[in-house]
């Protein structure tokens, strides 16, 4: 009998001062597996019914286990704030190669956050619909509603559709002009449920001469889940650094669909637990990650 374990690293960085003790007992959680056989090739066959899940010693049941080729459903969140006006020409440029270049198949909600949440479109794989949207975009001046814009787009756009991959791709201004201290303790609470559900977050900071909370946190969520962050200073380096992201997902995609994502049901108050994965197969080689891809 095959298995594999690991040990769940801690995941929030320093930003985040305050450990969470979440209340529901049982929670669903997400794994993802590779499985090879003897030969190097992988498995496409398994079921819910090959695998076998411990958490801490504990045995969890497996609810679901489907492809690893699930659609992404992406938060394009940016930022529209008043320092965002003078580089709206290279924001829509940005944007509309971001769209260009990822694949037809995935949905993309594009949501700004100037002054409070703004939902331009809803998730949707209609490119014409968000590139006309796009050509609408303008500064909407007033503060950048960072964490509430986030918190506000996964629970409206992201956890309803748990089939799919949740993405945030993140354009972002930060002068280090906030004067009001983040939600440590909420953002904590999305950032655990967020990893539990396999999210995956890249972002691109157009840095002021001092940075404030919006780039704390946004390296703090890329970093968790694995993925691209950039900083620059001026906003035309803004087009090819959203191509990169747009074709990193595309890549990270393509991996994703030679593995699984196994779902089980799990101990919500664990902070850092033991799981270990197993198949009843002598023929297979199991690999396993708590993110996507690996």
């Amino acid at each position: 009998m095959k298995q594999v374990r690991y040990r769940a690293a801690a995941v929030i960085a320093c930003v985040v001062a305050f450990p969470l003790l979440l209340s529901a007992q049982n929670v669903a959680k997400r794994i993802f597996v590779s499985a090879l056989d003897t030969g190097g090739r992988p498995v496409a066959d398994l079921t819910a019914a090959d695998f076998q899940i411990t958490e801490d010693g504990v045995k969890r049941t497996v609810t679901r286990v489907t492809s690893g080729s699930t659609p992404l459903r992406i938060v394009l969140m940016v930022d529209s704030s008043t320092p965002t006006g003078p580089m709206m020409n290279n924001f829509r440029i940005a944007l509309n190669a971001f769209a260009d270049l990822l694949p037809a198949e995935h949905e993309i909600g594009f949501i700004t956050t100037g002054g409070q949440i703004r939902v331009r479109t809803q998730p949707s794989a209609d490119r014409d619909k968000l590139k006309a949207e796009i050509a609408r975009f303008a500064s909407e001046g007033g503060a950048n509603a960072f964490l509430e814009t986030l918190i506000e787009s996964d629970t409206r756009f992201l956890k309803p559709a748990p089939t799919q991959w949740p993405v945030f791709v993140i354009v972002t201004t930060d002068n280090g002009d906030t004067r009001r201290e983040p939600d440590i303790e909420r953002y904590n609470r999305f950032m655990r449920d967020f990893l539990a559900r396999g999210g995956a977050a890249h972002a691109v900071v157009i840095a002021g001469r001092q940075s404030g909370p919006v780039t704390d946190l946004t390296q703090n969520l890329v970093e968790n889940t694995g993925g691209m962050y950039v900083s620059i200073v001026v906003d035309s380096g803004l087009p090819e650094r959203l191509k990169n992201i747009a074709q990193r997902l595309a890549d990270d995609h393509h991996v994703m669909a030679e593995r699984y994502e196994v779902e089980f049901t799990g101990d919500g108050k664990l902070l850092q637990p033991t799981i270990v994965v197993k198949t009843g197969r002598d023929d297979i080689r199991l690999q396993m990650s708590p993110r996507r891809p690996f």
